[in-house]
């Protein structure tokens, strides 16, 4: 029941601080992919376009639609880790790793938002809980549901196929497991995980690979890595965005447990009436499986906060069986961070002097704005030339948005403009803008910049640095 009352209030909150957060770039993004479906696209599978589309297919085109679907998928994870502790020690534990979660900022503040990981996280946890209940119970159908959860989470993240890595390896390492591997069911449950994916790894096939490009290209950009920096960017945004003592625990699990034999006071504790020893650990594996693969390639790239995410489902699970101190510690550090990050993007953001009193119904009238700025001759294309601009003005604008040529190859499937002599342009960028501007001058009759901000976001420097280009009569030429 407490725990009934604590999900119901802190979703409330949620849906009612839910106009302060407007969509940010990468969101309006993956809405424009749920208007464009696909088996798969360049950054992602295709999960997060599909759930986009049924949101907006059953809520409409608002932004309240996607707010509802982070904050319900976040909900349905709660529900899975209040079972997988149940499961694993009590209700109380369960009831407790529930709140830690929706408490922790990645989670509270950053589950207010629908990205990929988001859906990934749901489906991981989804398939942590069966396998859970598979090796507790032996009943071997669970595998064919875990089959199923686990190729949805390939849909949703290729992180995912870490899930399959650390399943094989708790298998082989733990020796009550192994006789799973003289059994039908582990190898039809990865055939049918492979049939929901197969439309996804044909895609990246029949484009070259295009994901694997996609992120190696992420790796490989700039000068060169900046090891201090992105080490630190690491280990900062662990230490804040997981608090701390869950930061140490999930540590503790990968580099103490996994290497120490003892009885395990994680996990699995009983067999039938004996205690099991063991060197490794179901909570270790998958801690390890996940933060080592990140941590090793940190010194590299700038490591995103939430992309280890799952490494922490281990530790959030067990928290709730750890002392009080712990407990409360996690707690009080959490509450902090998340008061002083609703501080800050409520109260402190710092919004450009021209939209001051208008943030949050500036958005709204951005259709109107398009429809007012659209010569009423001629042809008008609408170009963007980064993908979070190309979002937002996609999903107020309501209107169809092109890349700028040869630029953008994430948007390009959609569609190219073939702009000829006499179209005009309404060009969005936010990079280089002298440089862009000084370019389109040289192939259009007239060139103006709107001298309004006209779209409001909590991300990045779009709301500050987005310039508007209205441009008249192309000329010919390359257009920048």
């Amino acid at each position: 029941m407490h725990l009934f009352i604590f999900l119901l209030f802190i979703n409330i909150f949620k849906l009612l601080t839910a106009r302060y957060f407007p969509l940010i770039g990468d969101e309006a993004f993956y809405w424009v992919w749920g208007q464009h479906l696909a088996f798969s696209y360049t950054a992602h599978p295709p999960m997060i376009a599909y759930v986009n589309f049924l949101l907006t297919a059953l809520l409409g085109h608002n932004y309240l639609a996607i707010r509802f679907g982070a904050i319900a998928a976040v909900l349905l994870i709660s529900w899975l880790i209040y079972l997988t502790g149940k499961e694993l020690y009590d209700k109380r534990a369960g009831a407790t790793a529930a709140v830690i979660f929706n408490l922790l900022p990645t989670f509270f503040g950053g589950g207010m938002f629908l990205v990929p990981q988001t859906v990934l996280f749901l489906f991981w946890t989804w398939s942590f809980y069966l396998l859970v209940r598979l090796v507790r119970t032996g009943r071997g159908h669970y595998w064919y549901w875990l089959g199923l959860s686990a190729g949805l989470g390939l849909l949703s993240d290729h992180i995912m196929g870490l899930f399959f890595l650390a399943t094989i390896a708790y298998c082989l390492l733990r020796s009550e497991q192994r006789s799973w591997f003289t059994r039908k069911e582990p190898y039809l449950a990865a055939l049918l995980s492979f049939l929901i994916f197969f439309p996804s790894l044909l895609w990246d096939l029949s484009h070259g690979l295009a994901p694997l490009l996609y992120w190696g290209g992420k790796m490989g950009a700039g000068a060169g890595p900046r090891i201090g920096d992105n080490l630190l960017n690491f280990f900062g945004l662990q230490l804040l965005l997981y608090t701390p003592p869950l930061f140490c625990l999930t540590c503790y699990l990968i580099f103490r447990r996994f290497w120490k034999p003892e009885t395990e006071r994680l996990g699995f504790q009983k067999q039938g009436n004996r205690e099991v020893h063991s060197p490794v650990s179901l909570f270790s594996i998958f801690s390890a499986v996940v933060f080592l693969p990140f941590l090793l390639i940190s010194p590299l790239v700038m490591v995103g906060g939430h992309w280890p995410a799952t490494a922490y489902l281990p530790a959030i699970i067990g928290s709730g069986k750890t002392k009080k101190w712990i407990i409360g510690t996690i707690i009080v550090f959490a509450l902090l961070v998340n008061s002083l990050a609703f501080v800050y993007y409520i109260f402190l953001y710092p919004t450009p002097p021209d939209l001051k009193g208008k943030e949050f119904t500036v958005n709204q009238q951005f259709a109107a704005f398009i429809k007012q700025a659209t010569p009423a001759r001629g042809r008008t294309f609408y170009l963007a030339d980064d993908i979070g601009t190309f979002g937002l003005v996609t999903f107020h604008g309501r209107v169809k948005v092109y890349p700028p040529p040869k630029q953008l190859k994430e948007a390009e499937a959609w569609g190219t403009a073939d702009i000829k002599p006499g179209d005009n342009v309404i060009y969005f960028t936010r990079e280089n803008t002298l440089e862009i501007q000084a370019g389109l001058k040289k192939v259009f009759q007239a060139v103006a910049v709107e001298k309004t901000k006209r779209l409001f976001t909590k991300d990045a420097d779009i709301p500050t640095k987005m310039t508007i280009f209205h441009c008249r009569s192309y000329l010919g030429g390359r257009i920048p």
